[in-house]
């Protein structure tokens, strides 16, 4: 059998409807019903303009990447690692046994909060600079800081780098960007300037939430956003959590690390197919667990 890996989608890949594909399996009601007792809402009503709030977000997406990833665990497919971009990294870490599906709900809704709160105080956004190379992205941010805090967040592939922070440096940079013969320039749907300096205010109020959470030693290995690296020791993901939220999250070499692994099948577990995307130049078989609970329905 080959090596497979799971790879969970972050905040972006989320749309109404996305419990859609899945909302008639036996397992999805369960999860659902859950989510609900917790969070007092239902995640299958959400609208598009309902779903855009990051403290709505969060939990929403976790739910649903948790669905996919027990009916593909339902269906005998076992990966032998895991990782996840961003908020996905939650859902990369319930697959690893690290913490129940109720634990990691309660977590990444406090997460959402938190980022909510960061984003009323310091409002910024995101911008996805397709078609330069990750230098001449971070030159461009340096150029774009005498207009406030710019900063190279998401290194997604080799063409493709995000970048977030304060809205006027922001834009400044993509600006900037264009000259330098930038394909495509693309606002992220999301609230707040995730990944950048920006966040560091929350994270000691986010490493006190962890720590009151139940944590099991993960049963698979898990790469890591903040630097790329596989972990299964739980206080080091632990504390890699806290420093993902002010750090970039290093995809491209997270993907590199995972196909150094022998890695020959990648399922991405979750709604859309966002990495799928990025990893279309890569040797190994990618496949969406949207595409494929088409098969099994």
């Amino acid at each position: 059998m080959s090596r497979i890996a799971f790879i969970f989608p972050g905040q972006g890949s989320q749309y109404e409807g996305m419990i859609d594909p899945i909302r008639n399996h036996n397992i999805t009601q369960k999860f659902l019903d859950e989510f609900h007792q917790i969070l007092g809402y239902r995640v299958e009503d959400l609208s598009e303009e309902e779903l855009l709030p990051t403290n709505i977000t969060q939990p929403a997406l976790f739910t649903v990447s948790c669905i996919y990833h027990e009916i593909l665990k339902e269906k005998g497919y076992q990966p032998f690692i895991v990782a996840g971009h961003s908020l996905g990294e939650f859902s990369a870490l319930y697959a690893s046994g690290f913490f129940t599906f109720k634990t990691g709900l309660q977590i990444v809704t406090i997460r959402g909060s938190l980022m909510s709160q960061i984003n009323e105080e310091t409002p910024g956004k995101m911008v996805a600079i397709i078609g330069l190379t990750e230098k001449i992205v971070e030159d461009t941010c340096l150029e774009a800081n005498k207009m406030g805090i710019v900063e190279a967040v998401n290194y997604n592939s080799l063409q493709q780098t995000i970048i977030s922070g304060e809205i006027e440096a922001v834009d400044f940079a993509c600006q900037i960007a264009k000259q330098k013969g930038a394909k495509l320039i693309i606002p992220l749907k999301v609230s707040a300037p995730f990944h950048s300096s920006l966040m560091q205010k929350m994270a000691e109020r986010f490493s006190i939430e962890l720590e009151q959470i139940k944590i099991e030693p993960p049963k698979l290995p898990i790469i890591q956003n903040y630097d790329g690296q596989i972990h299964q020791n739980s206080e080091m993901i632990k504390q890699n959590l806290v420093l993902q939220l002010y750090h970039p999250v290093l995809w491209r070499q997270s993907m590199e690390e995972l196909i150094n692994r022998g890695v020959q099948e990648v399922i991405e577990v979750g709604p859309k197919k966002v990495l799928s995307g990025l990893l279309k130049k890569v040797n190994v078989t990618v496949v969406s667990s949207e595409d494929f609970v088409k098969t099994i329905n």
